[in-house]
Formats: C-alpha cells, structure tokens, sequence
C-alpha cells in the first residue's frame, strides 16, 4: 500500500487491506518486494507523484480523488469493515452516509459520489477496541431521522464522533443542536459560511447551538471559503461577521489560485486563533507595517 498524501488513515486502503488478509495475504504500508501495488492519492495537486514509485513491472492500482473521480472500490470490498492495523489506527472510520444534495461550485462530491444517499450503520466499521470514531459524511443532517439513529447508537454504546467535512448550518434546530452537543468528541465542530446570504441563518442557528450548551468560541468553527482575490473584501466580511458573532474563521483558500499578499495576510489571520481574537483584522495589519 502507498498513502501518498492522506492526513488521516486512508479508509479505501485500510478496507483493500481487509480484503487481501481475508485471502490470507500480508499487506502493509511499503512493504518489500511486493507482489501488487495499491497507490492512493487524496488531492489533485499529487496526481502523478507516485507514477514513478516503482520502475519494476510489479501491477500497480492507482486510486482516489486526486486521481481518478470515477474510480471506485469493487462493492464486495466498499462494505467491508477497514483493517485498522494497517497503520495502525486509534478511532473508527467510515460513511454513514454518501453524496450530497448541494452543488457548491468548489465541490467534487456531487461529481465523485452523486446525489444524497444513506450508507452505512456505524456497527458495521466501529471497532470496540476505540470509543472515538471519525465520520467522513458530506451533509449528514440532510436525513435528520438516520442522523438520530446515529447519533442514539453513539450516546448508547459511549462512543464519541468527530466529522471531518462538518454540519450544514441550514439545517441546524434544536433536535440536531442537542444531539451534536452530545456526541462529539473536543475536536472542533465544522461549518460552512461560504455565502453571505446566510448570514441571519448562522446569527438564528448559532443561537441553537449555544442552547444547546457548546461555546462558540471553544468548540464551533466555520469554514470561510474564498476563491481568489476578487473575493477578498466578501470573505474579510464574512470573517468579521463570525468574529462579532463571538465564534472561529478558518480562511479555505482555492489552492489553484494565486495567493496575494492580503490573501496570506487575511489566513494567518483568521487561521490563528490566538491572532484572530486579539485584534481586528485591520489593526492586525496595521501592525505589520508598523
């Protein structure tokens, strides 16, 4: 198996991995001498580093977003549980739930998984041996009923939930407030303000989660998306809108655009915390020339 840029452990080559030890194979992470190759690549900017990784004719398979949008596991490996000793791994992964209804511009989903769909129960990738699990779902909260289901199997069994791609703040009552209250594990809960026009949406929805009794300043971040230069001025204000709101900014900047100086300027501003509460973000600046 080759990981070649995955932050987290990769879950198509953990579960690749639980296929091959069921025929009895010996898989690991660049082993020796192999017999097969299995190459992961996460993001597009990688595609094409690993094609060089062996010069031997050993078969090797190329997979992942950063590869191939289309590509997907055979369904008789897609199901199985992932092998988490492959890394080895300290929380469970996996998809609840697949695609997403949405259609932001920035967005691969629609186009990787389709339209919205539920997936998998998490009794059925959970090991017991961790009591954290990692959620990969795109836009859980779009079937509030399997996000109570969910969520009751996670209170039941002790087990704490942390999502990577966050909660639709659209769709954000009091129900799905309380419950995410109580499943998550400290990490940080992800949103979205990538749009101003949600700006009453976030102010009413904020108030729900407050309610509900996580802090806004401690635990709730929002992802500010900003697409290039043009869009400065809109995500600066979306910025210190979520600042006078008493909540986080993490400044998500198109990686196949330039950065500009108030571009970098504006992401170490808002993505570091500690500057981001100190001063506004012109003082901030302001400073800098100073």
């Amino acid at each position: 198996m080759i990981d070649v840029d995955s932050k987290i452990p990769n879950l198509a080559l953990m579960k690749i991995s639980a296929y091959h030890k069921q025929k009895g194979d010996t898989v690991g992470l660049n082993l020796p001498n192999p017999d097969k190759i299995y190459t992961s690549i996460v993001f597009s900017k990688n595609n094409g580093k690993s094609h060089n990784a062996t010069l031997s004719p050993i078969p090797i398979e190329y997979g992942g977003t950063g590869y191939d949008l289309t590509k997907k596991l055979p369904m008789v490996i897609e199901y199985l549980k992932p092998d988490y000793d492959l890394y080895p791994s300290t929380y469970s992964q996996g998809f609840t739930t697949r695609g997403c209804n949405r259609s932001c511009s920035f967005c691969c989903v629609p186009k990787k998984e389709g339209s919205f769909q539920r997936w998998q129960h998490p009794q059925e990738f959970h090991d017991d041996r961790f009591s954290d699990m990692m959620l990969l779902d795109n836009n859980i909260l779009l079937d509030k009923k399997w996000f109570k289901t969910i969520a009751s199997w996670s209170i039941d069994n002790n087990v704490k939930i942390n999502m990577t791609q966050g909660y639709d703040i659209r769709l954000i009552d009091s129900d799905s407030a309380r419950l995410i209250s109580e499943i998550h594990s400290k990490d940080v809960i992800n949103f979205a303000f990538d749009d101003s026009k949600l700006e009453s949406i976030i102010r009413k929805n904020l108030c729900l989660l407050q309610e509900a009794g996580l802090s806004l300043r401690g635990q709730i971040q929002f992802f500010v998306y900003c697409d290039s230069d043009l869009m400065f001025e809109d995500a600066l204000n979306r910025c210190n809108i979520l600042r006078e709101l008493g909540t986080n900014a993490f400044l998500m900047f198109n990686c196949q655009q330039k950065r500009t100086k108030r571009i970098k300027n504006l992401q170490r501003w808002a993505n570091r915390r500690w500057i981001y509460w100190l001063s506004p973000f012109n003082e901030y600046t302001r400073s800098k020339h100073t």
